[in-house]
């Protein structure tokens, strides 16, 4: 493909606004043809706002404009894999909003979807982009850390449910539209930033438990609907015994958590602060790196940094085949199978064996 993007936006809400401002900042490589969004007046506002010239309360109408190359999904959780299979069917490439779906089967069916017309499908997975995955894949490529046999990644906030402690809508805390709480809202950034680490490895088991347990405020209880999880633990095997442990809450009595870290049989990582562990002549030691020097000097010899910096622009050059892409769609789907799992798993009370 050569040229601009031609680009549309299905859904005006705060993910709409942020993604059309990604791509404003790209104006020369992207233009905006079209959004559409039930809310029409609301529609029409941010149309005015950013110069945007076809305006629809249907996203079908959207998709019949032969000019839009991708279609750019900003819903809630529940319609990301109808609305994806949709505009995929109709010969757009698409970037859809993280989650992927609410569900495996359906992020699966949105997978399949993408295979089967020959369209691109990337996934908001931001944590993939960032200068930290980009080291630490760099060092696990180059055989630093030996074999990656077990990964960790642990998060908490002490007040951050949505909605009931203060922000965004009440539609994230209902899991007939979202599918779950913290687990598709946080977690899902950590676990794909491991799952990319790991090569996107095959799964075997998983276990889990979910939590609700804190008060909250009563109102905003009963106008949300609240029915998800604050908390998720969760324990992941993958095949050939790497092994993963996961913890994400949106509301604890406890501070930070441990962040994402790495172990292999040669050395280990921390990502923040990115910290490289190993042994040199029998010493333990703890390696800091000059990540922003480095990558300078990778632009400077000529090699692949830009477009691996940002989720959005990766999408936007991986469909004008500027850069090859990371399959972040694969990479959407074990991460959906995993969070499905871990659902199943605490309700159910028993481990869940993926092996297909």
């Amino acid at each position: 493909m050569s040229g601009k993007l031609k680009v549309g936006i299905i859904g005006t809400g705060i993910i709409g606004k942020n993604h059309i401002s990604g791509y404003q900042s790209m104006s020369n490589d992207v233009d905006i043809v079209a959004i559409a969004d039930i809310n029409e007046a609301e529609a029409q506002h941010v149309a005015q706002e950013n110069g945007i010239s076809h305006v629809f309360s249907d996203y079908h109408d959207l998709l019949k404009i032969d000019e839009i190359d991708s279609v750019d999904v900003c819903l809630p959780n529940f319609l990301h894999a109808p609305v994806t299979i949709d505009a995929l069917e109709a010969g757009k490439h698409v970037y859809c909003e993280k989650p992927m779906a609410k569900t495996g089967t359906e992020a699966q069916s949105m997978y399949d979807a993408a295979q089967r017309t020959g369209k691109k499908l990337s996934v908001q997975m931001g944590t993939v982009f960032s200068r930290e995955s980009r080291t630490a894949k760099r060092l696990i490529e180059e055989g630093a850390l030996g074999r990656v046999y077990y990964v960790k990644t642990s998060h908490y906030r002490r007040r951050g449910r949505v909605y009931v402690d203060g922000y965004a809508t009440p539609h994230f805390v209902q899991k007939e539209k979202s599918g779950g709480g913290t687990l598709v809202d946080m977690a899902v950034y950590h676990l794909a930033r491991m799952v990319y680490l790991l090569d996107n490895p095959e799964l075997e088991t998983v276990t889990a438990s979910t939590f609700q347990e804190l008060d909250m405020d009563e109102k905003r209880r009963r106008e949300s609907g609240y029915d998800v999880e604050e908390l998720g633990t969760g324990f992941v095997r993958f095949k050939d015994n790497v092994t993963m442990f996961v913890e994400e809450a949106w509301a604890a009595h406890i501070d930070g958590g441990e962040g994402d870290r790495i172990m292999g049989t040669k050395g280990g990582v921390r990502l923040d602060p990115f910290t490289f562990y190993t042994n040199m002549y029998s010493m333990d030691a703890d390696v800091s790196f000059n990540i922003d020097a480095y990558e300078r000097r990778m632009r400077s010899l000529g090699y692949a940094v830009e477009g691996y910096e940002d989720s959005q622009k990766h999408f936007v050059w991986g469909v004008l085949n500027r850069i090859e892409m990371i399959d972040t769609g694969a990479i959407g789907l074990t991460v959906a199978r995993i969070t499905e799992a871990m659902y199943q798993s605490s309700e159910e009370r028993k481990e869940i064996d993926l092996r297909l």
